[in-house]
């Protein structure tokens, strides 16, 4: 008799795990939310995340050939994001890489990429885009200005610790509200990408924050740089500025207080700055609070200074 109860227990069991599958292979997204075969994906592996969203994650890649049918031929219709790793043997991506799959978040590390073009993304993956990263890529030279503009949802761009060398012409407008160009051996920013905007935020977010820090910049960056909307945080830690240029600076503090008041920064630390009488402009600007962390070449804080320390001039 206990055997006879145990079978049919143990058939009940089954019947509800088959009904579980059943129903759950009926709800709205869940048979989506399935990763491609492994042996599909080459030197990629798909993991379903919290959410029941995929991501895809590739690393030692060295020719997008290896993983362009990854996007074709498995249905896909859209990732969370797609992190390309330690791959220095992937020098450049094709047209519309991604094929017509949307993807969260696209993120470049450790790769040996060249450039990036707006033409490496479809429609469909460049709107859907709201996170573009690339960072610590040696060769990264180029990103092409209207790579940017062209994600209409995007709302972060890192790219940083490569070797862009100079930003040249203005970057599209973009819904981002955080750029990081920091740790880029950027050197200069030409006067045409500058009289251009070169930074043109064109979202409606309450926070614009521009990383330029650990750069090799010999002057701030001017309100001309900017487009409809200047940043709140602007960060130019770590750079070769000796002097705080009247020119470049009264104007955008100008606009940073009109803009936000006193909820705003320009971050100067680490800067040699001669503190000389061309910066004598300092002492009475209303904005003078905005420039944190500045220090002087011999040591004294920007923020202590009087008009004695240029009675001389």
């Amino acid at each position: 008799m206990d055997t006879l109860q145990n079978a049919n227990q143990s058939y009940k069991i089954v019947l509800l795990l088959e009904l579980v599958a059943i129903v759950l292979l009926h709800v709205p997204g869940y048979a989506d939310a399935q990763c491609p075969p492994s042996e599909v994906l080459g030197p990629c592996m798909c993991i379903i995340d919290g959410d029941d969203q995929l991501n895809l994650r590739c690393q030692s890649v060295n020719g997008w050939e290896e993983i362009a049918d990854i996007f074709v031929e498995n249905g896909l219709t859209y990732l969370a994001s797609v992190d390309i790793i330690n791959s220095p043997g992937l020098t450049d991506i094709p047209p519309s890489a991604f094929a017509d799959v949307g993807v969260g978040a696209i993120r470049f590390l450790n790769t040996g990429l060249l450039y990036l073009a707006s033409e490496s993304f479809s429609d469909v993956t460049s709107s859907q885009v709201y996170s573009l990263y690339i960072k610590h890529n040696s060769e990264f030279f180029s990103l092409e200005t209207d790579v940017p503009g062209s994600m209409s949802s995007l709302e972060s761009l890192f790219c940083s610790y490569n070797n862009l060398g100079s930003l040249t012409g203005a970057l599209n407008p973009t819904t981002a509200s955080y750029m990081d160009f920091s740790n880029d051996k950027i050197k200069n920013l030409d006067s045409t990408t500058l009289s251009l905007g070169c930074f043109n935020f064109s979202g409606t977010g309450d926070t614009l924050f521009l990383d330029l820090a650990w750069n090799n910049l010999t002057q701030g960056v001017p309100l001309s740089a900017f487009g409809d909307r200047v940043p709140n945080e602007l960060v130019l830690s770590h750079n070769d500025i000796t002097t705080l240029d009247s020119l470049v600076f009264i104007p955008l503090l100008d606009q940073m207080m009109a803009a936000y008041g006193t909820n705003a920064y320009i971050s100067l630390d680490h800067n040699l700055l001669a503190c000389e009488c061309d910066m004598a402009w300092v002492v009475d600007h209303p904005g003078r609070d905005l420039l944190q962390l500045a220090e002087c070449e011999d040591g004294r804080l920007l923020s202590s200074l009087t008009s004695a320390d240029f009675s001389h001039c």
